[in-house]
């Protein structure tokens, strides 16, 4: 007889472990670049295994996608618990904020390299609103994070609302994880692709704090 719970968690195992492999090889290589065969032979199963849990490739890599930005939110939501962000100031809490980003690329840079070609992959392969809802969630938590920031600085007047707060977060979100991303993938031109840029990352955390922060 079936342990229908056993099945159940080694079933979830496997699921794990393919979108374990499948982050590793497009972190490493890039998304286009794999195939589905190199993900299932990385986690030791068959194609047709693979297949089973996820029909097309874009399954698997919004899967991925959302699981990673979940993950990542987790650690931030016990961070600011531990730090006690409700009891920050808008001007503390954006600094807090920013730091967010720079955390990624101080120790998630596998994450920003999965993320260089997310965008034009879903684009590309057509992934529609139904499809796209739960990374879209998971990512847009961020902006409920700028909105206590916004929201703060409405009352306690220590950053700047003259702007509008999409246009605000959308301005500090892009440039922030744009520039990671790059650091991250070594897309520059100088010679030091190795380099760590966590100088840099500070030197543009202070331009946007210098940017928002009245006081």
């Amino acid at each position: 007889m079936r342990n229908g719970k056993k099945d159940e968690i080694r079933m979830t195992a496997i699921r794990e472990d393919m979108m374990a492999a499948g982050f590793r090889l497009f972190a490493e290589r890039g998304i286009e670049s794999v195939n589905m065969k190199e993900v299932a032979d990385a986690c030791h199963v068959g194609i047709a295994t693979l297949y089973r849990y996820f029909n097309v490739k874009l399954e698997l890599v919004l899967a991925i996608g959302a699981r990673k930005w979940e993950e990542y939110d987790e650690y931030i939501r016990v961070l600011r618990k531990i730090r006690n962000a409700e009891a920050m100031s808008a001007a503390e809490e954006l600094e807090f904020y920013v730091d967010f980003y720079m955390e990624l690329y101080a120790h998630h840079k596998d994450l920003l390299r999965f993320n260089q070609n997310f965008n034009s992959y879903v684009q590309h392969e057509g992934a529609t609103e139904e499809q796209l809802q739960p990374y879209v969630m998971a990512v847009g938590k961020f902006a409920r994070y700028f909105h206590s920031v916004y929201d703060k600085g409405q009352k306690d007047g220590t950053i700047r609302t003259d702007m509008p707060e999409e246009k605000m977060f959308a301005a500090t979100a892009h440039i922030l994880l744009a520039v990671g991303v790059r650091y991250a993938q070594g897309l520059l031109y100088d010679g030091k692709n190795e380099a760590d840029r966590t100088e840099e990352y500070q030197l543009l955390k202070r331009m946007i704090l210098r940017e928002f922060v009245t006081g």
